[in-house]
């Protein structure tokens, strides 16, 4: 976790970088209770439910939060401090819609539901939880897009190319550990609805990588015009664009080595132990 935190936040130092290891060890430990097959998905979408609560109301309900909601209150008034009110509204928004995904796919998956393509697309968007750590990257590189350049289609335009990579990456790496616990997956989407072979789909994926890449560099060469149009912001924009930048090959560079995707023998869940920095014997 330590390393995802480096590779993708990789200007945060000191405390901002505690923020981003924090996070991230609790955005894979929750993620993966989603996937467990002991039971716990129904307390998973109950505390799916209190997280939305909470984001809403500004604090945990009454009574004893849920140890995955205190470690994520603590996480948000970290996240939040000296940020305006027009960044932690439409962040919040963002994790609503990260924390709302999450029913939709346990509703899908319960009722057996097999997703074509794009519809596994769409709700790959919203679970990826990419741009609510797009909002990390402007609190912990203490700046904030204006909220007129951040609602302009083309830096949103932006944001989906970089989800869609990220996405389309995740599904190459985390494919045999999909294929070993029956979670749906964008290659085997492909090789069901449209008869691919496994080696046709993986290089559709890939594919659609390098589309989603160019598409991004595209969009990022047109920022400085943007900025000009829209009457400033040109600094934070391009800061903007680097940390989507830094996303999209630190999740590379990350995701090719990563245990979680090259252990053999386990499934790969995340565990409290992975978050257990061992002391030498």
């Amino acid at each position: 976790m330590s390393e995802s935190a480096a590779y993708g936040f990789p200007g945060a130092v000191g405390e901002d970088l505690d923020l981003c290891f924090d996070l991230l060890g609790w955005f894979f430990l929750f993620d993966d209770q989603f996937d467990a097959r002991d039971g716990r998905t129904g307390d998973a979408l109950a505390v799916c439910q209190e997280l939305v609560d909470s984001l809403r109301s500004g604090s945990p309900g009454g009574g004893r939060p849920a140890p995955v909601v205190a470690a994520f209150t603590d996480c948000w008034q970290r996240m939040s401090r000296g940020m305006s009110d027009q960044w932690r509204r439409r962040t919040v928004h963002d994790w609503v819609d990260y924390l709302a995904g999450w029913p939709t796919k346990i509703a899908d998956r319960m009722h057996g539901v097999l997703p074509d393509p794009a519809s596994h697309l769409r709700a790959r968007r919203r679970t990826i939880g990419a741009r609510p750590l797009l909002a990390v990257a402007e609190r912990v590189g203490h700046f904030e897009v204006p909220l007129l350049v951040w609602c302009s289609s083309h830096v949103e335009r932006m944001r989906i190319a970089t989800c869609d990579v990220i996405i389309a990456m995740n599904e190459i790496h985390s494919l045999e550990k999909d294929q070993a616990g029956g979670h749906p997956n964008l290659v085997s989407r492909l090789m069901c609805h449209r008869g691919h072979s496994q080696a046709e789909a993986v290089r559709q994926v890939c594919g659609e990588v390098r589309l989603s890449v160019e598409s991004f560099l595209e969009l990022r060469s047109g920022l400085p015009h943007l900025a000009q149009v829209l009457g400033g912001g040109a600094p934070e924009l391009h800061r903007y664009a680097d940390a989507q930048a830094s996303w999209i090959r630190g999740y590379h560079d990350w995701g090719r080595t990563a245990p979680r995707y090259t252990t053999r023998g386990h499934p790969g869940d995340l565990g409290l132990e992975n978050l257990v920095v061992r002391k030498p014997s």
